[in-house]
């Protein structure tokens, strides 16, 4: 009698450990964002020589990584909050390349074998977890609750995507407010995008900056340059760092200077959702919209390239590795529970069973009953 209430009370203990950590992995989401300073206060990230190499309104922690314009890597080893300065030691000069699209899917360990497409094109997500984000100079102010000015450039992107032939998915669920748990409320519109299969999905934000950190001229026309960011608490930071350099090679190439640099903070982001998915700076809330939609649509070019080679058609089909590249996005993330689940149901069994040996026993058993 004992054993047997043993067993139950480590089973149930084993139950709620599971229901526990899926809890706790839910509220991490919300636990590990970024934190930001009051609007007009900035944290400064310096190299060795007191130099400034970044600049943002985001609280800067150690061991976050930050990609120049140069490709030159820093690392944080060390913050003065009071003086919102960020201390980091350079790591080393990054030699980008463009990874093919096939060589990062199987990265993320995807299948590429047998895959035909019968649609016109692939498709690209794009949605804002900070709704409210706005251009002073534009829109006035910095801020504005529901659809703000971001909303606008996300829409500048899309437009310019479309206009390349490219099908768009532009999500305008909104998640307010801009606070800590914006990313858990975004993540439901991020596994929707994903549920669409599409070749990538973009989060699209601003960044408080001053406005020389992202005012940019190409040629005789002023436009924001754009910043990734990465969740480095994400298990496909590997590939989500070699999508980002690749885009970052290749808008080098395109456009010298439109991709400012990557920021590699704590939190996901959502990024574990998909090994390509990507968070956008589009210029800062001292920029003028006008600028960041410029800005966006020049980036527009950029995936175009990166994805279809920028020469198709309105109705031509994608590559087979184009349109695999989101066919498998939702269920990654999903899979990973369901395993989750059904380990917890296996170690269950073995339990209530009274040990592994027992469990093997049972399902012999079973399946000799049903031979019969």
């Amino acid at each position: 009698m004992r054993k047997w209430v043993r067993r139950r009370v480590l089973a149930v203990a084993v139950i709620l450990l599971c229901a526990a950590t899926l809890t706790a992995t839910a509220q991490s989401l919300e636990d590990d964002m970024e934190e930001w300073l009051s609007v007009g206060e900035y944290f400064r990230m310096v190299n060795e020589a007191g130099e400034v190499i970044m600049e943002s309104g985001r609280v800067l922690g150690e061991g976050d990584e930050y990609l120049t314009s140069e490709n030159d890597l820093y690392r944080v080893v060390r913050v003065d909050a009071d003086q919102r300065i960020a201390y980091a030691e350079y790591v080393e000069k990054v030699d980008l390349r463009v990874v093919p699209f096939g060589e990062l899917l199987q990265s993320a360990g995807r299948a590429l074998a047998g895959m035909v497409d019968t649609e016109p094109r692939g498709l690209i997500g794009v949605y804002h977890t900070h709704n409210a984000e706005s251009y002073v100079p534009t829109d006035g102010t910095d801020s504005i609750y529901g659809q703000g000015g971001i909303h606008q450039v996300g829409a500048a992107f899309a437009d310019s995507l479309r206009e390349r032939g490219v099908k768009v998915e532009h999500s305008e669920n909104l998640h307010l407010p801009h606070d800590r748990g914006a990313y858990r409320r975004s993540r439901e519109t991020a596994v929707e995008l994903l549920a669409q299969n599409p070749d990538a999905i973009f989060d699209v934000h601003r960044d408080a900056a001053p406005r020389d950190a992202y005012a940019l001229q190409l040629e005789d026309e002023w436009v924001t340059s754009v910043q990734f960011v990465l969740g480095r608490q994400n298990q496909n930071l590997g590939v989500n760092r070699e999508f980002a350099q690749s885009m970052k090679a290749l808008a080098d190439k395109v456009y010298p200077g439109l991709v400012k640099g990557i920021f590699f903070g704590r939190g996901n982001y959502n990024q574990d959702l998909s090994p390509l998915a990507l968070l956008l700076e589009a210029g800062a809330h001292t920029n003028s919209r006008e600028a960041a939609e410029r800005g966006m649509s020049l980036f527009a070019d950029v995936v175009d390239i990166y994805f279809y080679g920028g020469t198709a058609e309105a109705g031509e089909p994608p590559s087979s590795a184009g349109e695999e590249a989101g066919s498998t996005a939702a269920a990654r993330g999903i899979g990973g529970l369901l395993a989750f689940v059904l380990a917890c149901i296996a170690v269950f069994y073995v339990i209530n069973a009274g040990g592994l040996g027992a469990a093997l026993d049972r399902i012999k058993n079973l399946f000799r009953l049903r031979q019969r």
